[in-house]
């Protein structure tokens, strides 16, 4: 079978030769769409998480499939933030913030960020890390992604690994050959199932096990996968990562085979051929043979063009022009119209958020009364701490869970939308080919692409108040100098104030950007569909010229002109044939 790597690499060389036939017919909406299909396949990302409760061994386990101790390890819980590792030429590290900034480290700095110890609680307020490595294994746009370990004494840990799971192509679960599987793990498995469309098992540690013992863990482990967890007939690879990550720094081949990463590699190499690369590499294949079939209708148009009378040609190429003008101005309405029908997917993303922001206005604001009744004797001071740190929480909380309800409520009325407009420019484009038809009997593919709702935010949340330097807060002062059962009332009524003012300034910057990417999203698809619709019109217009033009040279230079076109056309026909061909080998 050949390996994903291999078809990516022939498919790229057939679309650049697609793309190169269209700079040469004067198509430059084609040969954009094209680069943009190879710069999609080129850049093509997936996120592979490696999963699992706190101690299995999950940062070892990537150091392995890497070849190098990039990431740090220790013998205690130790991740605490999300850790992405991609291919760069050069090491690098970066660290995201919370609130949007970045900064570059040295990978000796790298634990200082990542880990419980140098960031407790993520008291550094950061998002992720991002690594870059030279690795051949991510080569091929495969972003390996450690994740703090679940059921951990760290709560934040377990929550920041729940947070990533909507960004699981693949999941990596780590079981341990010493431990038996957790109740929390079997939830988190539970989870896994909403997101990942394939979850490999590793069972780590076999290396702590003699022969008899590893094939009596792995039916335990198997057993309980099924009961627990729901995973009937799981796949389980035993496994030696810190063997497998010996093996690899010592380059020693015996040690790696006894480890056997070997096998898990070659699964999980089948995996990306035959279920996720096979589908990103019929799409390209799909798109260039959607632009081998308009350059070769674009040739044929030419070359029966340049057969008819002077006089003919120039009526049908004025018919043409005509037809191409009323079809425009249908164009122009729809614009207009799915401008209209954009307004509706906004009105979606309101009304998750006003009674959002109404619920938990009376909820959070019912919990500081709570804990006031349960704290009043508390200092003042200690009083506004406990107040402001129950708010920031819940906030966030309840930000992050609304935050999957309005993506797929968003992204499902956006859809709708965006395939009805997509239908209308299939029906424009069938239109055009159908008159064009009439006049020199061709045919064309439709246009069925529809723009996703982007993923790209910037989201970030903000707490806390911009009192000014020079004007002292007088809760806060009253805080520090009176006990809590005198100031906790005044201090109460504060911190409602503040919670109304934090919820609605983050549904603020919720709005802002949604509204952004639905925008974003429907600009791109307004001009992806402008851009087909185009391109049909452009390649038939510059056919029809060169067939006008050719009417004026001798009958050397015309007889030379034919036998370039069918060259062309013969050039063409072979690229179809290698697409097609890459699409049984993909489809095998």
């Amino acid at each position: 079978m050949d390996s994903y790597s291999d078809l990516k690499k022939e498919v790229l060389k057939e679309l650049l030769a697609v793309g190169s036939f269209a700079s040469q017919r004067e198509a430059p909406h084609l040969a954009s769409y094209i680069r943009e299909a190879g710069e999609k396949l080129g850049q093509d990302v997936f996120n592979l998480v490696v999963l699992g409760e706190f101690k299995r061994g999950k940062t070892t386990f990537i150091n392995a499939l890497l070849g190098a101790e990039l990431l740090p390890s220790a013998v205690v819980p130790l991740t605490s933030i999300v850790t992405m590792v991609r291919y760069g030429e050069i090491v690098k590290a970066e660290v995201v913030f919370l609130n949007g900034d970045r900064l570059y480290v040295s990978l000796a700095e790298v634990p200082g960020y990542v880990t419980e110890e140098g960031n407790p609680g993520n008291a550094k307020k950061v998002k992720l890390v991002q690594l870059e490595y030279p690795s051949l294994y991510l080569k091929e746009g495969v972003i390996l992604i450690d994740t703090p370990g679940v059921g951990s004494v760290y709560q934040n840990n377990t929550d920041e690994t729940y947070k990533f799971l909507p960004k699981v192509d693949a999941a990596i679960f780590l079981l341990s050959s010493d431990q038996p599987l957790s109740r929390s793990e079997c939830s988190f498995l539970e989870e896994i199932k909403r997101y990942s469309v394939k979850t490999f098992f590793i069972l780590n540690k076999i290396d702590y096990l003699e022969q008899r013992d590893r094939l009596e863990a792995l039916k335990f482990a198997e057993r309980t996968l099924a009961e627990k967890a729901g995973f009937d007939g799981a796949n389980i690879i035993p496994l030696s990562a810190k063997m497998a990550l010996e093996g690899r720094v010592k380059n020693d081949s015996r040690m790696l085979a006894e480890s056997n990463l070997p096998e898990f590699t070659n699964v999980l190499e089948r995996f990306l051929l035959t279920e996720k690369g096979a589908a990103v590499l019929a799409a390209a294949c799909n798109r260039g043979l959607s632009a081998v079939d308009e350059l070769t209708v674009g040739m044929q148009i030419e070359f029966k063009a340049q057969a008819l009378p002077l006089e003919e040609l120039q009526s049908k190429i004025g018919l043409f022009h005509q037809m191409v003008e009323d079809l425009r101005r249908d164009q122009e309405d729809n614009r207009y119209i799915f401008q209209g029908e954009i307004k509706k997917v906004y009105s979606v993303l309101e009304k998750e958020i006003m009674p959002f922001q109404e619920s938990q206005n009376d909820k959070i604001g019912k919990d500081i009364d709570v804990l006031f009744t349960e704290n009043k004797n508390l200092p003042g001071r200690q009083l506004l701490k406990l107040f402001e740190t129950h708010i920031e929480s819940a906030i966030m909380e309840a930000f992050e869970n609304l935050k999957p309800v309005i993506e797929e409520k968003v992204k499902d009325a956006f859809g709708k939308v965006t395939a009805r407009f997509s239908d209308k420019t299939n029906k424009a484009v069938e239109d055009l080919l159908a008159q064009s038809a009439k006049i020199f009997k061709i045919d064309i593919q439709g246009f069925t692409k529809t723009e996703p709702f982007t993923d790209e935010s910037r989201l970030y949340f903000v707490f806390g108040e911009e009192q000014s330097m020079l004007l002292p807060d007088p809760v806060r002062i009253g805080a520090i100098f009176l006990p809590g059962f005198i100031a906790g009332p005044k201090i109460v009524r504060e911190m409602k104030k503040k919670i109304e003012r934090d919820l609605d300034r983050n549904c603020g910057r919720l709005r802002t950007d949604y509204s952004d990417r639905i925008s974003e999203s429907a600009r791109r698809f307004q001009k992806e569909l402008a851009d087909k619709y185009a391109s049909a019109v452009e390649g038939t217009a510059a056919a029809l010229a060169r067939a006008l033009m050719m009417r004026e040279k001798s009958e050397i230079e015309l007889n030379e002109y034919r036998a370039g076109l069918d060259k062309q056309k013969d050039l063409l026909e072979d690229v179809s044939l290698q697409l097609k061909g890459l699409l049984e080998k993909i489809k095998i």
